[in-house]
């Protein structure tokens, strides 16, 4: 067999899996997202097959059984052996870059990643497909009104390859679901928690953090706690409607507020004026420029100038009445992730005590 059995878990226990239903593969389950919904669908019974990256330690899953797959997206073969006997698969793999030295390589894995492995999902017969997109694969609100899934993509002309790569891959999904596969989206929102080396460095809150940033954006994001985020996917998986998408989110907010709610859980100053629009689109238009001969990288980079001004706002009404699905107030979340970054020393030691951790 092309993968390798899993002995990653607290001491060195042995797990024999049993030939009960309910096995589930899963791409990215080594990722932020990946690692908590697989300690969910543990808790839930499921069995898990996972692929990993070679050579990656999938710390995150530590203290799950698991079996795990060694590949990556390109690897058709792997991942259509993987395929055999599971019930379900959870496709989460994705690349999430704002950088434009990314582009080609966001829609290798978001776009044609996707498309394969709904394929061989769909050829494997599994009852189940899960596939985690993004709501910026949905589109922004023009008008500071919350929108839903019925909303038309808009971000095109924007040019940013992670949306397009999104939408895309979003799209490949449904072309499998007219062929018969029996698959669901879920849209996600900003997330945060314990985790997301994403949120470390190059991160808003790690700029915020050391007072890098001097203005708070004009527009507006709708942000969430990952554990919402799992919770709603596993209801998703279990009780979505085929070819369906839903919007997992929580809270929308102004960047003033919820600059303002980091910097209250970091013990720091927001930022107290906000950019304007027509600067972030002047400062979009430079780095654009300035991209063409170096990469700018986060939190400040051409894509992120352009999506500045607008508003991410959403509504999860859909999920809720169809879902059961619930979110929370971020600051806990917000915490968490400060936490983490702090105990696994992902921020500056020596800027540490500014922070109130010495």
């Amino acid at each position: 067999m092309r993968w390798s059995f899993a002995i990653i878990a607290a001491g060195s226990k042995d797990y024999t899996f049993s030939s009960m239903t309910n096995r589930i593969f899963i791409t990215g389950a080594s990722g932020f997202v990946g690692a908590n919904l697989a300690r969910l669908l543990h808790e839930r019974g499921y069995e898990l097959r996972c692929l990993v990256s070679p050579k990656n330690p999938a710390l995150g899953l530590a203290s799950i059984p698991f079996e795990r797959v060694d590949g990556r997206l390109e690897d058709l073969g792997v991942l259509e052996e993987a395929m055999q006997g599971m019930d379900m698969v959870v496709h989460l793999a994705a690349l999430v870059s704002f950088s434009k030295r990314d582009k080609e390589a966001m829609f290798r894995i978001n776009a044609e990643g996707s498309r394969h492995v709904a394929s061989l999902a769909r050829k494997a017969g599994v009852s189940r497909f899960l596939y985690m997109s993004s709501v910026l694969a949905v589109g922004h609100s023009t008008d500071q009104k919350p929108i839903d899934e019925t909303a038309s993509y808009n971000l095109a002309r924007f040019k940013i390859a992670y949306c397009d790569s999104k939408r895309a891959g979003e799209l490949a999904v449904l072309d499998e679901v007219k062929k018969g596969l029996d698959a669901v989206i879920v849209n996600p929102v900003s997330m945060f928690g314990a985790g997301d080396r994403r949120k470390a460095e190059g991160s808003l809150l790690e700029a915020l953090a050391y007072d890098k940033i001097p203005f708070c954006p004009a527009g507006g994001l709708n942000v969430v706690d990952v554990q919402d985020v799992v919770q709603g996917s596993l209801h998703a998986l279990e009780d979505g409607r085929t070819g369906e998408r839903y919007i997992l989110g929580g809270q929308n907010l102004r960047g003033k507020e919820l600059f303002a709610k980091i910097a209250s859980v970091l013990g720091k100053r927001a930022p107290r004026f906000t950019m304007p629009r027509s600067l972030a689109r002047l400062l979009a238009v430079l780095a654009t420029g300035f991209e063409l001969l170096r990469p700018l990288t986060p939190p400040v980079t051409a894509a992120i100038l352009r999506m500045t001004p607008l508003y991410f706002w959403y509504s999860s009404k859909k999920a809720e009445e169809e879902l059961g699905y619930a979110s929370y107030p971020i600051e806990m979340a917000i915490k968490a992730a400060f936490d983490w970054m702090l105990d696994l020393d992902l921020l500056d030691p020596s800027r540490v005590k500014a922070l109130g951790r010495v």
